[in-house]
């Protein structure tokens, strides 16, 4: 048996409904509820379904609520906006079982086919991911991360520790990157604030402050002309585009906590 955990943020129904029907019944489904007032009545969720509401603290401090309530050895972390084949799960699980020792597993994102069938690598995507729960939860998300960066924190972090991390070649997803929500107003925006924030954020944390303005200067100096650029045509949507992302980074940069909130 194992564990299915997803985080849900005022989701799109549909895209819920369609990520369920594809659970096998053996699934337990940990769902965080990082929605207010969320509707689950119309959804049709399987008998081992756990609904955690939390207040939204962050992508990578729910996940580390989840693994704590999980009582199977593997979980599947996934997002809902992600595609997949009929009878994934039951594939995905498996195929684990050809490797006698991981931390993650992670599928093919890309439409390419890799050389072997298990590679180990610790970057990339993983908008789902197979994990083993004890080690994981030792390791935990760092819920300094609000969004974006924390499974490439993580992974990192499992290469220090000489946890193993493969991605399986022939095991393919397709993720509909930020398609889970539909964002209005600012919202949208804040997502780019994020964005830039972790990966300096990042950098620091693991490297250090001056290899983070080595890796993201030249986004910095790129972002600060097209402001000017589109400050100069007018042009509102693009500008609140690399202003975010200026603001994001700079205050990363200066040593503020995440804060921006959609």
């Amino acid at each position: 048996m194992i564990s299915v955990i997803i985080v849900v943020y005022k989701s799109k129904k549909s895209l819920l409904k369609k990520f369920i029907k594809n659970l096998n019944k053996k699934n337990k489904l940990i769902i965080i509820n990082n929605s207010k007032n969320y509707d689950f009545s119309k959804i049709k969720l399987p008998n081992k379904t756990t609904i955690i509401k939390t207040n939204n603290k962050g992508y990578g401090s729910a996940l580390n609520l989840a693994l704590k309530r999980c009582e199977t050895k593997y979980a599947i972390i996934s997002n809902i906006d992600v595609s997949f084949k009929k009878n994934f799960f039951k594939i995905f699980y498996n195929l684990s079982k050809k490797l006698n020792d991981f931390t993650v597993l992670i599928p093919n994102h890309k439409k390419n086919k890799l050389l072997n069938d298990f590679i180990e690598t610790y970057d990339g995507e993983a908008a789902t991911m197979m994990v083993d729960v004890k080690k994981i939860s030792k390791l935990k998300f760092d819920e300094n991360f609000f969004l974006y960066y924390e499974e490439t924190d993580l992974f990192h972090r499992c290469k220090l520790k000489n946890f193993k991390v493969y991605k399986i070649s022939d095991l393919r997803v397709m993720h509909k990157r930020s398609s889970s929500v539909e964002f209005k107003d600012d919202k949208n925006y804040i997502m780019k604030w994020h964005y830039m924030w972790s990966m300096f954020y990042f950098y620091k944390k693991n490297f250090s402050f001056f290899y983070a303005l080595k890796k993201t200067y030249i986004l910095i100096l790129k972002d600060a002309v097209m402001l000017i650029y589109y400050f100069l045509i007018f042009d509102k949507s693009n500008f609140k585009f690399r202003y975010y992302r200026l603001y994001g980074i700079i205050f990363s940069i200066l040593g503020f906590k995440s804060f921006k909130r959609p």
